[in-house]
């Protein structure tokens, strides 16, 4: 469960492992990390990398191992049962699964207050001095 840099990674090692492993994401693979224009501190990535870049090659890896992604899909409910997990989706689908990871980062919230999300995603303009 979640499409991001985690869920995405755990994705991709279940699978090359040889395990049926499906993804549900409930927006887009790449999660809030895929909305990202630049992410500086990423293994693997020294010089930094944007991330639809990171998503595009993530994605393209856990297809090559067969991962079956679910997206848009939400998951709504989570139901074990001895050994099995089963998981409901919102389209009324259930999934079932001896292992279940459950990657499901960040959902970040504004407030509901005039001018707030103006600087969203903007670099500041305002300099310190000392």
């Amino acid at each position: 469960m979640g499409g991001g840099p985690a869920g995405l990674a755990a994705a991709v090692y279940g699978a090359s492992e040889g395990l049926t492993t499906v993804m549900v994401e409930r927006e887009a693979p790449g999660g809030q990390a895929g909305m990202s224009s630049r992410i500086e501190n990423y293994l693997g990535f020294p010089s930094g990398v944007s991330g639809s870049l990171l998503t595009q090659r993530a994605v393209m890896q856990a297809r090559r191992f067969g991962v079956e992604i679910l997206s848009p899909q939400e998951a709504v409910s989570l139901r074990v049962d001895g050994g099995s997990k089963f998981v409901k989706l919102a389209d009324g689908a259930e999934l079932g699964a001896k292992s279940l990871v459950i990657a499901t980062g960040v959902s970040y919230r504004k407030l509901d207050v005039p001018g707030t999300g103006a600087p969203t995603g903007r670099r500041s303009l305002l300099r310190w001095r000392q």
